[in-house]
């Protein structure tokens, strides 16, 4: 079994994925653009299979096609993935509920909050609301698959200094964004590639092999960080 967070000093790429197949719910304004179908996601993940020594595996919003594509092709593969659930969401039409969730811990999956709201966490902080939304999200998805949440990932991929203040505060030392690139295996702040819908298995193959070739430029990238961090 391919273990998803070996704890090293080895750079490593997180793919993301969001939705597989066809949505069972309404997707919010743009998000179609990050389905992909289920031959793409197959090809996709051989090709990190290929490259699992450093390449890790994330999952947002907990939708139903979670457990019903991603978990089977996951442990055929003997992948552990770490996937990030919007907790509102849990039981909803469209996405993951309560047993599902169980089934894939008991599969060896991790997991992480996503919030409870999918609310962006800068317009949470500033209202000084984010604390009880994460913890509150923590709490509920800790007592469903029996096991404390310390991971989180942006919702909309958007953070800024003081996000990044109230999760330290909160407890969530391993945190988790969109903004592209490499990462130490170790690192708390990670950041991962988000695989969108015209992805295959030649475009991911070119990330992996030339991981500055992605969406932006690497000092733009790099940039972006930063604002984000400080502003």
């Amino acid at each position: 079994m391919v273990m998803w967070d070996a704890a090293d000093h080895r750079r490593v790429m997180i793919l993301n994925f969001h939705g597989i197949g066809t949505p069972g719910r309404m997707l919010e304004p743009g998000e179609e653009r990050f389905w992909v179908t289920a031959d793409r996601f197959h090809e996709i993940l051989d090709t990190a299979v290929r490259h699992h020594r450093r390449v890790q595996i994330t999952f947002d919003d907990a939708n139903a096609s979670d457990h019903e594509v991603a978990l089977p092709a996951l442990r055929d593969r003997g992948i552990h993935a770490r996937f990030f659930v919007i907790t509102d969401r849990i039981g909803a039409t469209g996405s993951l509920d309560a047993a599902q969730l169980v089934d894939l811990a008991r599969h060896g999956m991790k997991f992480g909050t996503h919030g409870a709201t999918h609310r962006p966490w800068p317009e949470l902080a500033k209202a000084g609301t984010l604390h009880g939304e994460l913890i509150g999200s923590a709490m509920r998805l800790g007592a469903i698959v029996g096991e404390p949440i310390a991971h989180a990932a942006f919702p909309q991929g958007l953070y800024d200094r003081r996000v990044l203040g109230e999760l330290r505060r909160s407890g969530f030392p391993n945190v988790y964004s969109v903004d592209e690139g490499w990462n130490r295996g170790s690192a708390a702040m990670r950041t991962r590639y988000s695989v969108i819908h015209s992805d295959d298995a030649a475009s991911i193959r070119a990330l992996l092999d030339r991981p500055t070739r992605t969406t932006r430029r690497w000092p733009a990238r790099a940039l972006t960080r930063a604002v984000k961090r400080w502003r």
